[in-house]
């Protein structure tokens, strides 16, 4: 199979399940560009000009928050995945994107894409759908970040990341993506010192096994119980 092949079935059936017309993926292979990164090369950072769209191939991506003294993940993408959706208007980028392992990206001029969808409009639905599914996972942090206790955060990204980045082992759910406490807690807004602190408690239960940046769900069914647990005391606290 060919790699102009290979990238439409990633397309065709692997991202948009046969649903979106084929003048649409014919456009995206005439344009777009095939482009690989290293582990650790950024493709753009926060408030660089919002110029090319992206379809992640192959390897992953962190979405970055910054700022002169901190940084926060606020996603990784595993393909096939099309980002960021913000820049189609015309704006800058709101995040970084940094490569996490090796990385093939199809990139497409913003300009170009744009005229194409103006002229397509029908293909707009898809793109839309994507944008309210990364709504409401928006929604869902700030509901965990604003209501929950610093368990209740940890654990709800614990089986986020489990279910979207899991991969069945002789454990349980081995979360895929290398992760530090410091990360976690990038992703989490909390102190390195509380995650490292409940990531101990969840080992001592049996409820995960951590070696070095790798995380093992050992049992999903009993993570959702204390997560469960954690969301009624922190309601309790509220009333």
């Amino acid at each position: 199979m060919s790699k102009e092949q290979q990238i439409r079935e990633i397309l065709e059936s692997e991202l948009f399940s046969g649903n979106m017309p084929s003048e649409f993926i014919d456009f995206c292979l005439a344009h777009g560009r095939v482009r690989h990164y290293a582990n650790k090369q950024y493709l753009y950072f926060s408030g660089d000009e919002g110029n090319t769209v992206y379809f992640l191939l192959t390897g992953r991506i962190r979405l970055y928050l910054m700022s002169e003294f901190s940084e926060k993940i606020i996603r990784v993408l595993s393909p096939p995945v099309f980002f960021p959706e913000v820049v189609l208007d015309g704006k800058p980028y709101p995040h970084a994107a940094l490569c996490i392992e090796e990385t093939e990206v199809l990139a497409i001029d913003r300009s170009t894409f744009v005229r194409f969808i103006e002229s397509n409009p029908s293909v707009l639905w898809f793109f839309y759908q994507g944008l309210a599914l990364d709504l409401r996972r928006s929604y869902r942090q700030l509901r965990n970040l604003s209501l929950g206790d610093a368990r209740l955060r940890l654990g709800a990204k614990l089986f986020a990341l489990a279910y979207v980045h899991g991969k069945p082992s002789l454990k349980g759910i081995l979360i895929t993506i290398p992760l530090s406490a410091t990360e976690l807690a990038g992703m989490c807004s909390l102190a390195r010192e509380s995650v490292s602190r409940i990531l101990g408690e969840l080992k001592e239960l049996k409820i995960i096994e951590i070696e070095k940046k790798s995380i093992t769900v050992q049992d999903l069914n009993n993570l959702r119980v204390w997560i469960h647990e954690r969301a009624a005391n922190s309601r309790s606290s509220i009333d």
